[in-house]
């Protein structure tokens, strides 16, 4: 036989009734606003940073992409503005994976005319500024100065402002037009095809960035009585793989240097 059971009658809308069986009662007091407040603000700011550091990293690898390419319509038009997001400090060096390493190193000196008491003026001897930085460099391993990879960077920056693609049409132009089958007979008065306005920004502010470099290193090396500065940029080629055991096998050693510029004043 079965019994029937009655149920209950309960008052109070659902919701209520919900809480009152799962035990939990909302603490609507006044101290609970600002805890929620700060909850709220909390989830905001996380949801910000999450959107932020998506649209940042995409923006990096962009111009990143961009700059590697070859020459395209692109780079014609922003060139300046993806060299300069690119040097000095996320410039591209693929030589640990290329199938020709390294064969050569390169180095910066500075020298600078200083003004005497007697209003005369002297030019200072060659100094190295890539030496010593690289020794600050292997004493800061986990935290190196941005200031150190400026002198490393420089020469780089300085070699390679010209699009390769259009370099290369240049040098078969070059070819073609000199007088005698593949004899190159010097450096033509006018470039074909001419250089493009990235290449000539990427020129400029390499200059620039040369000035300003050698700027701060001479005031560092001789004070503020410095009128101009000069980078040389010396290129050490290494001996071939070939004569690897050769003992009196040495490299090649060649430089060139920019023009004298006016120091600049640096903001830091």
């Amino acid at each position: 036989m079965i019994i029937p059971v009655r149920r209950a009658r309960t008052s109070g809308p659902p919701h209520s009734l919900a809480r009152k069986a799962s035990g939990t009662v909302e603490d609507s007091s006044p101290e609970s606003a600002p805890l929620a407040q700060w909850n709220r603000t909390r989830r905001r700011t996380l949801l910000a940073v999450g959107a932020a550091v998506p649209l940042a990293l995409s923006f990096h690898f962009g111009m990143t992409a961009l700059y590697e390419m070859p020459f395209n319509p692109v780079k014609e038009k922003y060139g300046e503005e993806i060299t300069s997001y690119i040097f000095p400090y996320f410039v591209q060096d693929w030589h640990l994976f290329a199938p020709d390493p390294i064969a050569k190193d390169r180095g910066v000196l500075v020298r600078a005319k200083k003004r005497q008491p007697d209003g005369s003026t002297v030019t200072t001897q060659w100094t190295d500024v890539t030496s010593p930085a690289l020794q600050q460099l292997y004493g800061e391993r986990f935290w190196p100065s941005r200031e150190i990879r400026v002198a490393t960077g420089l020469p780089q920056l300085l070699e390679s402002w010209r699009d390769p693609e259009l370099e290369k049409l240049r040098n078969k132009n070059q070819v073609a037009d000199s007088p005698g089958k593949g004899v190159k007979t010097g450096k033509k008065e006018k470039e074909d095809p001419p250089l493009s306005e990235g290449e000539k920004d990427s020129r400029d502010e390499a200059i620039r960035f040369a000035q300003s470099f050698a700027s701060t290193q001479a005031s560092k090396l001789w004070g503020p009585d410095v009128e101009y500065v000069q980078v040389r940029i010396v290129t050490n080629e290494f001996p071939r793989f070939s004569q690897r055991y050769a003992r009196d096998a040495k490299g090649k050693v060649s430089y060139y240097d920019l023009a004298w510029m006016k120091p600049v004043k640096v903001e830091r």
